[in-house]
């Protein structure tokens, strides 16, 4: 008898292992209606459905089996998550799985579970939520590659399901700042930096303090980052720039860096990224206009931002015709004024 063709009513008075579930769902994925075993809507079910998720994260590849098992899980879930006992059965599955995530391979099949995660996210509780934004916080700090930062693509989905304008209570908004606040006080290492910058779009209810410290926990991190990550991270923050995220301090962070911060890399392959980094510049300011504006406006605020990037940089928006007299201007500007200083401590 074939797994599409076998009746799982049998199962209905009993525990349901593993192998029952993922033959469950595919069963399910088979027929269009069907009813859900009693086991699954039992309570009592949870921790032995919890413990197979455990058992299979120790297996020598547990990848395959962890995303096949929970994928399976999440079908039944999915039919009914309103109700109640399996609500709670998802929200101990999703927490179950942020704390092994660290002990899986993290690859397409993770980012798929993942993402079915989220789009049933809106089914739990407040307490459930917050139980998950936890779940994930708790492994913000280590040293992850951006795959292994999977996990963080959740926290805007929570965010904006705690932040709903029509339910939300003062309470949860509270607990949202205070997460930001978890966020921006642990180490960001370079997967988790990427990630977040990736996803900083989603966190658009920043205030402009929180929007600034993040930028400079990004600036701080950056060194840290692989060169051939740096123009992928540049693109990311300027599209960021473009909403208004901290336009200026954008601009400023980029040249800063590479300008001074990035000298101490292999100076033959640095050139190679700032020329990429340059184009995305260019392109940036031919879609939005203002930043070139706030590039010119940040010379002649601080010609200590002015070095040989900054050059580079004026020199690429310049071939914007809208920037280009004022760009040549402000690098005529500048260079006379660095002339006249050096001819004056020399004449001291």
């Amino acid at each position: 008898m074939t797994v599409a063709a076998e009746d799982p009513s049998h199962h209905a008075q009993k525990p349901l292992t593993d192998n029952d579930i993922i033959r469950l769902a595919q069963y399910h994925h088979c027929q269009t209606s069907l009813s859900l075993p009693p086991y699954l809507l039992s309570p009592t079910s949870h921790d032995p459905l919890l413990s197979y998720l455990k058992s299979r994260s120790s297996s020598p590849s547990p990848s395959k089996p962890v995303s096949e098992y929970v994928i399976a899980l999440l079908s039944p879930i999915s039919l009914s998550p309103t109700t109640l006992s399996l609500s709670s059965l998802l929200a101990s599955l999703l927490i179950a799985y942020t704390q092994i995530f660290s002990k899986i391979p993290s690859n397409s099949d993770s980012l798929k579970t993942i993402q079915l995660f989220g789009t049933l996210l809106r089914y739990l509780h407040v307490k459930e939520i917050k139980s998950v934004v936890d779940s994930i916080l708790s492994g913000a700090s280590r040293d992850v590659t951006v795959d292994a930062a999977q996990l963080f693509d959740l926290l805007p989905v929570c965010f904006d399901l705690l932040r709903n304008p029509i339910k939300a209570k003062a309470s949860e908004i509270d607990y949202v700042s205070s997460a930001i606040d978890r966020v921006l006080s642990c180490e960001w290492e370079k997967g988790f930096l990427t990630k977040l910058v990736s996803r900083a779009k989603d966190f658009s209810f920043l205030d402009k303090g929180r929007k600034s410290e993040s930028l400079e926990k990004v600036f701080s991190g950056v060194k840290c980052i692989d060169l051939q990550d740096l123009p992928s991270l540049v693109y990311q923050l300027l599209v960021l720039a473009s909403k208004g995220f901290c336009k200026r301090e954008v601009i400023g962070g980029v040249v800063c860096f590479f300008g001074s911060k990035a000298e101490s890399r292999v100076a033959s392959v640095l050139r190679q990224i700032e020329g990429t980094v340059l184009l995305h510049v260019n392109f940036a300011v031919k879609q939005d206009p203002s930043l070139g504006q706030e590039v010119v406006a940040l010379v002649k605020s601080d010609l200590r931002a002015f070095n040989h990037f900054m050059v580079a940089v004026l020199f690429s928006v310049a071939r914007v015709r809208k920037f280009g007299e004022n760009s040549l201007g402000i690098l005529r500007t500048a260079l006379l004024s660095a002339y006249n200083y050096n001819d004056y401590r020399l004449s001291k």
